[in-house]
């Protein structure tokens, strides 16, 4: 019996329509072509004699001719990828098989079209958690007067309202995405450095003439849409692996706020109070039909665990990187960045279709603060019986005698009366006297603070 072979879920069950595209076999192989194409072009206008018309017409035009069989055959023999590839263009443009690749080295490609791809791919996230951060911020802004139960320990603490732990999740994206796009602002342009970093080749090229060194790089950084601030001055025979570990530090980051906040909808979906949107024939159980288990929220949070960790590859390639190179880094950068894009790319789609189909149980979440007044209310009973004359750290002792031993569930209670609360604290004279003189509201918008205002700050400067 044969089987058939292993196909990645990465890109196939775990969709990403651009950036699968993006490091897509065919996009790399033309964005080398091109680049060899656009060498060749400005070393011609810049007075390089030997590179014919006819060479970079062949060029043009054969950009997306590509055999793979070709290049397989080539690279088996010479076991070099980019030299592999050289033979396998030039095949088809001879007219311009002696100018390919004139005064460059393989990372002139391998670099430059990696950094053309990542700066691609970094927009494309840049995109996704700006939308991200747009639909939290309308989930934010629904609901930012909605009381609900904070918890902290995962124990019943105050109110605050759902509004405003959307608000705390998109305050995380918001450094994000500040953080993104200063790295997309840093990427470098390594543009034509020889092997060591040193242009010697493309000076002698140039004979001499420092100043069209210059301008040959700055033409092809801007023709890939980097400033020439972005065009690196000093470098090895590669960009520094630092920049690498720049972008999957963004990476792991923004997976680390997505990982938190879905985190947090699954605690919420097990205490009952939110849902992810499910589906009229979903089953969330092969055994128990009742299930409706927050799948997306568990994937999410598998997918991104696996973008945290490739951080780690990174770092480990970049310090070990030899003197001005070694070859350790380009295996597993293959594997690595292609598969953390892609993966973050699905994650972010998915993350903001969970986001905007959450279902709120409002009813359990009514419940859930309405069983809690008598905790809820007591930091204004400690407020107002310090106002009285009593000492703070006093009543803190009282309530807390009281509230820590064990008493009687609430939950057929629908709410609180004030009826209910004296029985709880009337045993302490203190206590009941506060609850007494000063009115105390067991009105659950009464309780939290400037949940309201403090959206509408934050939200006043996006």
């Amino acid at each position: 019996m044969s089987f058939s072979s292993y196909t990645s879920p990465v890109g196939t069950r775990y969709k990403a329509p651009v950036t699968s595209q993006l490091w897509s076999s065919d996009s790399k192989i033309i964005k080398m072509r091109q680049l060899w194409l656009d060498l060749a072009t400005y070393q011609k206008e810049m007075g390089i004699k030997s590179i014919l018309n006819e060479g970079i017409i062949e060029m043009h035009y054969n950009l997306s001719n590509i055999d793979y069989k070709k290049i397989e055959e080539y690279e088996s023999k010479l076991k070099h990828d980019i030299v592999a590839h050289i033979h396998a263009f030039g095949e088809i443009c001879p007219n311009a098989k002696s100018f390919i690749h004139l005064g460059a080295t393989s990372n002139f490609i391998n670099d430059n079209v990696d950094m053309i791809i990542v700066k691609q791919s970094l927009n494309t996230i840049d995109l996704l958690l700006s939308k991200l951060f747009e639909v939290l911020k309308q989930k934010s802004i629904k609901y930012k007067s909605i009381p609900t139960l904070a918890y902290t320990h995962l124990q019943q603490a105050q109110l605050i309202t759902i509004g405003k732990r959307f608000a705390i999740w998109n305050s995380e994206f918001a450094i994000d995405l500040e953080n993104l796009q200063n790295v997309i602002s840093k990427l470098p342009f390594r543009g034509l450095k020889g092997t060591v970093g040193s242009e010697d080749t493309i000076l002698k090229l140039f004979d001499g003439d420092h100043s069209k060194c210059d301008l040959l790089n700055s033409k092809l950084a801007n023709k890939y849409g980097f400033t020439d601030a972005q065009k690196l001055i000093i470098c090895g025979q590669t960009y520094s692996r630092k920049y690498d570990v720049m972008v999957f530090q963004i990476m792991s980051n923004i997976c680390q706020s997505i990982y938190n906040m879905m985190n947090d909808i699954r605690l919420l979906s097990g205490k009952g109070e939110v849902f992810e949107a499910f589906g009229s024939e979903q089953v969330g159980s092969s055994a128990m039909p009742y299930k409706k288990n927050p799948i997306t929220c568990e994937k999410i949070c598998s997918l991104a665990r696996y973008v945290i960790n490739q951080e780690t590859v990174m770092v480990q390639t970049y310090i070990n990187q030899w003197l001005e190179r070694s070859l350790d880094d380009s295996a597993v950068k293959r594997i690595i960045y292609p598969e953390c894009f892609m993966l973050l790319e699905h994650i972010l789609i998915e993350s903001i279709s969970c986001i905007d189909g959450l279902v709120f149980n409002m009813e359990q979440i009514d419940k859930s603060v309405s069983n809690s007044m008598h905790n809820i209310i007591t930091e204004e009973l400690i407020l107002n019986g310090v106002k009285m004359g009593y000492k703070r750290i006093d009543i803190h002792e009282r309530i807390r005698s009281i509230l820590t031993k064990p008493m009687k569930s609430f939950e057929e209670d629908n709410k609180f009366s004030l009826d209910t609360i004296k029985n709880i604290f009337g045993s302490d004279n203190v206590i009941s006297s506060i609850i007494e003189k000063c009115n105390v509201s067991l009105e659950p918008k009464d309780y939290i603070g400037r949940c309201v205002e403090q959206i509408d700050n934050y939200y006043s400067s996006f």
